[in-house]
């Protein structure tokens, strides 16, 4: 792993994003934005988990996770997620490599074994693809993540959805980001493993970071986070008008200071979350998780 120096620029990130094409060097741009760049722990738990809370609002897949209370999801949310976690930064990590390509005959392997249709995988790829697109523009408009980045989000993970023999994938992310949001109008429905399942994920996001005195504040940023229209079509509980702009106020100081900072060494958000995950829980990540989302 290179390791960051002051002879190094502090731009070393984004000045090698800015000489690289979306649609050829897709892997490497991710690598440096989303694991590199914006890979602060903190940010990546929160940013996978409200994706999570996406998938679980399709009733079918929320009972799929659940399973009457005894999916890990539920039942052990902190070694699921982290596994989760590990999982996807290993998929950053290599690319479409012989690894990558291993996982997704795993996983197809696995679903197999599911009622997981393909307008349903489809619509997890879509989280993926879209979500840092749409929460970057909800919080900061323009001053987000840059559309190279974007773009280069939508091609790597499009790549990847070819591997999960996922069909139909739209050919541009504004075509995809439509698809999304029909399915979202269409199929969105509220459920109790859909209200559980979210509640199990924002108390574990907020009891890992915060100490207990603040963790319900944690759980609101959390519900925050989520998109507002979703959050209604769900039913899922409105933070109040305080914690709602602190939220914007965090994410704000957060981008602010990836673009005033230096950019830090080279990293694999992976290595954070196999660490945390065989320290605190004795986690197996030999295997990928049972979903991928």
């Amino acid at each position: 792993m290179k390791q960051w120096s002051w002879s190094r620029s502090w731009t070393w990130a984004r000045q090698e994003i800015a000489g690289l094409d979306a649609e050829v060097d897709h892997h490497r741009i991710v690598q440096l934005s989303f694991s590199t760049r914006y890979g602060t722990p903190i940010f990546l738990h929160a940013l996978f988990s409200v994706a999570f809370v996406h998938n679980v609002g399709m009733p079918a897949m929320a009972k799929i996770l659940y399973r009457d209370g005894r999916g890990p999801i539920v039942r052990d949310t902190r070694r699921r997620n982290f596994d989760s976690l590990s999982f996807f930064g290993e998929l950053y990590r290599h690319g479409d490599g012989p690894e990558t390509r291993a996982i997704a005959q795993h996983l197809v392997r696995v679903h197999s074994n599911f009622p997981i249709d393909n307008a349903m995988s489809l619509y997890t790829l879509s989280t993926l693809c879209c979500l840092p697109e749409r929460f970057s523009e909800r919080y900061l408009g323009r001053h987000g993540i840059s559309a190279k980045e974007n773009r280069a989000q939508f091609r790597f993970w499009k790549q990847i959805g070819g591997l999960m023999q996922i069909r139909d994938i739209p050919d541009t992310p504004d075509a995809l980001l439509d698809w999304m949001l029909a399915f979202e109008r269409r199929e969105m429905r509220p459920s109790m493993e859909c209200s559980r399942i979210t509640a199990a994920l924002a108390q574990e996001w907020a009891s890992y970071w915060l100490p207990r005195p603040l963790q319900p504040l944690g759980r609101g940023v959390f519900y925050s986070l989520i998109d507002p229209e979703l959050r209604e079509r769900l039913q899922l509980p409105r933070p109040n008008g305080f914690t709602r702009a602190l939220t914007g106020l965090l994410v704000n100081l957060f981008f602010q200071g990836k673009r005033l900072l230096p950019d830090p060494a080279e990293r694999h958000f992976a290595d954070y979350f196999r660490q945390g995950a065989r320290k605190s829980l004795g986690g197996d990540l030999l295997n990928p998780p049972e979903s991928t989302r």
